[in-house]
C-alpha cells in the first residue's frame, strides 16, 4: 500500500483565509505589545543599574581616603612602637 500523495488534490484551510490573517495581525499586535514593555522594563533595570553604580562610585571615592588615612595611621603607629621598643 502507497503513502504517495503527490497526485492528490490540496485541502481547503479549516478557516477562511481572512480569519486566518486577522489571527496573525493579532499575535504579531500582541508580540509588538510585549516587546515594547520588555524594551521598557529594560531601560528602567539600566536606569536603576546606572544610579546604583553612581552611588557606589560617590560611597567609593568618600570611604577610599579614610581607609588609606586608617592604614597610613596604623603603619606609622606601628614604626613609632618599633622604634621605641628598639631605644630600650
Amino acid at each position: 500500500m502507497s503513502t504517495d500523495t503527490s497526485g492528490a488534490e490540496p485541502k481547503a484551510p479549516a478557516r477562511p483565509a481572512d480569519e486566518i490573517l486577522a489571527d496573525i495581525e493579532k499575535e504579531r499586535a500582541g508580540l509588538t505589545e510585549s516587546f515594547d514593555a520588555l524594551g521598557s522594563d529594560v531601560d528602567e533595570a539600566m536606569d536603576a543599574g546606572r544610579q546604583r553604580t553612581a552611588k557606589a562610585g560617590k560611597k567609593a571615592a568618600v570611604i577610599t581616603p579614610v581607609v588609606a588615612a586608617v592604614i597610613l595611621a596604623l603603619v606609622i603607629a606601628l614604626l613609632v612602637a618599633k622604634r621605641r621598643a628598639g631605644k630600650k
